[in-house]
């Protein structure tokens, strides 16, 4: 396993061997488990970092392995505002300095610890981070790659030899090349901001900050090529050195993509009673996920999750994400929790939902007629989705659609 160290001298690379460990369960990259359960040592990823300011050795992990053309289609009565999202001028071509406007009005994201100076460059490192990725999530969401791209450009052109905003916007560009569908240029981007990262002159919590950053990508790429094993790995990476950061933000994604991953890998599982166990894990996850958004959308800080918590509870409730689980029954129960949760999607946040999201939206709403046994409601809710998918070229989305499509026509459901 390669793992990066940090001195205090320079950043190095180490090759490490974690022998005598014995694992519970071992997950292999194709989704495959071995169980293991007669073992008894948790197998853990100890690296010794040095802080360049103290001298001392703290822990630190961090591991360098490892969509839009349209069709037209009849609307249903559900709208959304079509809105999209367009860069604020101002902030486009301005340098970001501690001491600027946007710095202000973010809450208390950071949590103050006890380490004083440090602490206090990491919240103005925070303060700036956020009023860069306000407006490029806003961009991201809203399917307006072209500008995103631009804005990220800009902002790094007017902080050119800022190491750590140069690093952050590398690995939030990977993310909208993965929505194009390109996870292997993706992951190739975030390894790129691994090297990086550890070449430069970033220390302290904003090291581990985007170390657990970059990892969270990786996995959600992994995730989304159903490489179960490789994500949780980097889960735990980015878990480890987010003990190191007191940020809301970053814990609230690191319970999305814990949730998230559960998710994916509950789609694929055939024992109902593994199942059970993990979609309550999931839930948990993903309900402490929620509450955290919310506090930071209240705060001023663009996040968003939440919606899209909310949307992947109702899917995994309805539990249509592959034809097997399509042919298995759902509880009244489950199927009651996800109509109320996509009433509430829709009454409460009508106006804040992102593009990508509406397809979730209409996604589960197909979902949950064909539940409710209404398959003509459900193919109509299948086609809006697949319209939109289209439009925005959101490749992922596309496949997952047309497999529901095809069952529903051919009498599969």
């Amino acid at each position: 396993m390669a793992v990066y160290q940090q001195s205090s001298q320079e950043n190095v690379i180490y090759n490490i061997n974690i022998s005598n460990c014995n694992i519970e369960t071992l997950f292999i990259g194709d989704g495959n488990t071995v169980n293991t359960s007669s073992c008894r040592r948790r197998l853990d990823y100890p690296v010794q970092r040095t802080d360049s300011s103290s001298g001392t050795a703290t822990q630190g992990i961090v591991n360098h392995d490892g969509e839009w053309t349209g069709t037209k289609r009849k609307q249903t009565k559900i709208r959304f505002p079509q809105r999209k999202h367009r860069a604020n001028p101002k902030f486009s071509f301005r340098p970001i300095s501690s001491k600027s406007e946007e710095d202000t009005s973010y809450g208390t994201e950071v949590l103050r610890t006890v380490s004083g100076e440090s602490d206090r460059g990491f919240e103005i490192s925070m303060k700036k981070f956020h009023s860069v990725l306000n407006n490029l999530h806003r961009l991201r969401d809203s399917g307006n790659f072209r500008e995103f791209n631009s804005v990220a450009d800009r902002v790094l052109l007017t902080n050119k030899g800022d190491d750590e905003l140069e690093i952050l916007i590398l690995i939030e560009k990977s993310v909208v090349v993965s929505y194009q569908n390109d996870l292997e240029k993706a992951e190739m981007m975030v390894q790129e901001a691994l090297d990086t990262l550890s070449k430069s002159k970033v220390k302290d919590e904003m090291f581990y900050f985007l170390v657990s950053m970059a990892n969270l990508h990786l996995a959600g790429f992994y995730r989304r090529q159903n490489k179960h094993g490789n994500a949780h790995s980097k889960i735990t990476i980015a878990d480890q050195n987010s003990q190191r950061v007191n940020s809301r933000f970053l814990t609230a994604l690191i319970f999305y993509e814990k949730a998230s991953s559960l998710i994916k890998y509950i789609s694929v599982l055939p024992y109902p009673s593994l199942r059970s166990k993990l979609v309550k894990q999931s839930k948990e996850h993903m309900r402490l996920c929620i509450a955290i958004c919310i506090e930071l959308d209240n705060d001023g800080i663009y996040i968003k999750k939440h919606l899209s918590g909310l949307l992947k509870l109702a899917l995994l409730d309805l539990n249509c994400h592959t034809r097997p689980a399509r042919h298995h029954p759902t509880s009244i129960q489950s199927i009651t929790d996800a109509k109320t949760i996509l009433e509430k999607v829709q009454k409460n946040y009508r106006n804040e939902i992102s593009e990508r999201q509406k397809i979730q939206f209409f996604v589960a709403k197909s979902d949950l007629n064909y539940r409710l046994g209404n398959l003509q409601a459900a193919l109509r809710y299948a086609n809006q989705a697949l319209s939109l998918a289209e439009t925005h070229g959101s490749s992922l989305e596309i496949t997952a659609i047309k497999e529901r499509q095809e069952d529903m026509d051919n009498g599969y459901y």
